[in-house]
């Protein structure tokens, strides 16, 4: 379905040495963004720390990107445990001397039910995730980064947060608060050089909204095709970008290339939204 949804306009092949010496952490290196960001990174020259609960998970991305010739390094992670997150940081540095960037892809899925049907103790996980697991994992890595002169911080946020979706006000709620913790990190970290910005995909070609696709298909009993044009209609580009696309502004944030920018949000949906 993916590849239906949505077509790439870029690829990790004869990419450039832009992110060469810089240490990347990468949460959430599952199936999806993280690993399409991990792999990304990995052409473009990165050393990488790819943190993830599931050691099947990181060995299967591992595996990629070292094929792609990156050096790496795997470390099982939970994001909401501030202890794992300072392990996740001590690993690195130990690993590689030190820390450049920090992608925060971790996540939790949406309940999928309305405000008044949820128990808020689900929207409270959602939040300790999607929010806080965020700022635990940039207050461990802020040492670290300062060490180095400084360091790049790239928040993964969602359009939901901008544009809400039916019995997603869970996930769009901890996507809204994460897009403000973004600005006031930028500012409150910009004197000692880390910047802290977002990519904000829309749909995205991709497990995520595959799964969004059959649901929604069994649900009202037409096509996954049905489904996806209607997305695919909503996008001037025509088509909803793919997982690898969104990687690619990742990238940037992660690079020099954007090093007069903090606090910012880098929208890549398309043009669904324009912020």
């Amino acid at each position: 379905m993916s590849s239906t949804a949505g077509k790439s306009t870029s690829s990790v092949v004869g990419a450039s040495g832009l992110l060469s010496g810089k240490v990347c952490i990468v949460s959430g290196v599952g199936p999806g963004l993280g690993r399409q960001a991990a792999r990304a990174l990995a052409a473009h020259g990165a050393d990488l720390v790819l943190a993830a609960r599931k050691q099947a998970t990181l060995d299967a991305v591992l595996a990629e990107v070292t094929q792609i010739g990156a050096r790496a390094i795997t470390v099982p992670t939970d994001i909401t445990d501030p202890d794992a997150c300072a392990r996740l940081m001590a690993a690195a540095t130990v690993e590689f001397g030190g820390i450049d960037v920090l992608v925060n892809n971790a996540f939790r899925f949406d309940a999928f039910q309305s405000f008044e049907q949820v128990d808020l103790a689900i929207w409270r996980k959602i939040m300790d995730t999607n929010l806080f697991g965020s700022l635990q994992m940039t207050r461990a890595a802020l040492p670290f980064m300062r060490e180095r002169g400084g360091g790049s911080v790239v928040m993964v946020a969602s359009m939901v947060a901008r544009q809400p979706q039916p019995v997603q006000g869970g996930y769009a709620i901890s996507k809204g608060a994460l897009l403000t913790a973004t600005r006031v990190l930028a500012y409150e970290l910009g004197p000692s050089g880390v910047r802290v910005n977002a990519v904000v995909p829309g749909w995205m070609a991709g497990p995520s909204v595959d799964m969004y696709i059959q649901m929604t298909s069994d649900g009202r009993g037409v096509p996954p095709q049905v489904v996806i044009d209607e997305l695919n209609a909503r996008v001037p580009l025509g088509h909803i970008p793919s997982d690898e696309d969104v990687a690619g502004s990742i990238v940037y944030l992660a690079s020099d290339l954007s090093s007069a920018m903090t606090g910012q949000t880098v929208d890549t949906n398309g043009g669904e939204i324009f912020a």
